[in-house]
């Protein structure tokens, strides 16, 4: 007599292993895209920074290029990953709100990439602006990857892609206090500049855990600030302390909210932040 259920087993065995190879291919293929994306971004990006060097006035196309195919590839995954079936009983697909996601997804990335556009353009030092060019590639295609991953979650950003756009926000909030310093336009200007854009960035991380009210805002302004009065203080020093020490007063303030907002209440986990800040702080006073 033949044994039909070790047929059985083997069949569902070969059918699994398929559909674990066919997810594994298609993983590699959308990576594949998203390293087609970025390799073009580099492209333009890199003739950005070296147009800026020469004589050549293409800068501005080579920077529009750049920032449409960031926003492409946002509004492809966006269209391809934002929807869902609310069953497996029904077609009726359950899409992601763009109203609530727009500023994190759209407006957050093109003022990153804006804040390196501006900073390579003023910067002097070519090799400088590789570093730099390569260090933002890196984080984009980290936040390529979360955003698409975070797609799957309908009614909030998953945890990994908060902590991207962390990352995104001091790194945007460094190389756009870099480019205010170096215009060299008055000190109440540009601590005003500097409260607009750590005011705007500060927001962008309430939008992300989706706690915009009054006191939010209020809060916001505070901390706004506050960033404002410490870049204040140093604003006598030289163009590379002056953002640093900004961008550290904004590292703190975000890292207390993230531990508020994670629900945290033990003293010693609001006293890292301090403690790191001011280890950082010695160490930029004393280069």
């Amino acid at each position: 007599m033949v044994d039909y259920s070790c047929w059985s087993i083997q069949r569902v065995w070969w059918n699994d292993k398929l559909i674990f190879t066919t997810l594994k291919l298609k993983k590699k293929i959308e990576l594949k895209k998203e390293i087609l994306y970025l390799l073009l971004l580099s492209i333009v990006t890199v003739y950005f920074a070296y147009s800026t060097h020469t004589p050549n006035k293409t800068y501005m196309v080579s920077g529009i290029l750049g920032t449409l195919l960031i926003l492409t590839w946002f509004i492809r995954a966006f269209v391809l990953y934002s929807g869902r079936k609310i069953s497996k009983y029904s077609e009726v697909i359950q899409r992601i709100s763009i109203k609530d996601r727009f500023f994190i997804y759209f407006v957050l990335p093109i003022l990153f990439y804006g804040s390196l556009l501006l900073y390579l353009y003023f910067n002097t030092s070519f090799t400088m602006d590789m570093v730099l060019v390569l260090v933002s590639i890196i984080l984009l295609l980290i936040l390529f990857l979360n955003v698409k991953s975070s797609f799957r979650k309908i009614y909030s950003v998953e945890q990994q892609t908060r902590a991207i756009f962390d990352f995104i926000c001091i790194a945007a909030f460094y190389l756009l206090s870099s480019v205010i310093i170096r215009l060299a336009i008055p000190m109440w200007s540009s601590l005003l500049i500097l409260f607009v854009v750590s005011l705007l960035l500060f927001w962008s991380d309430i939008k992300i855990h989706r706690h915009e009210n009054i006191q939010s805002l209020l809060i916001t302004t505070l901390s706004a600030l506050f960033v404002c009065a410490t870049s204040g203080i140093f604003f006598n020093s030289n163009i590379f302390i002056i953002p640093a020490i900004s961008t550290l007063s904004f590292y703190l303030i975000l890292s207390l909210w993230n531990i508020r907002f994670a629900g945290k209440l033990k003293l010693v986990d609001y006293l890292l932040p301090f403690i790191y800040s001011v280890l950082a702080l010695i160490l930029i006073l004393k280069v």
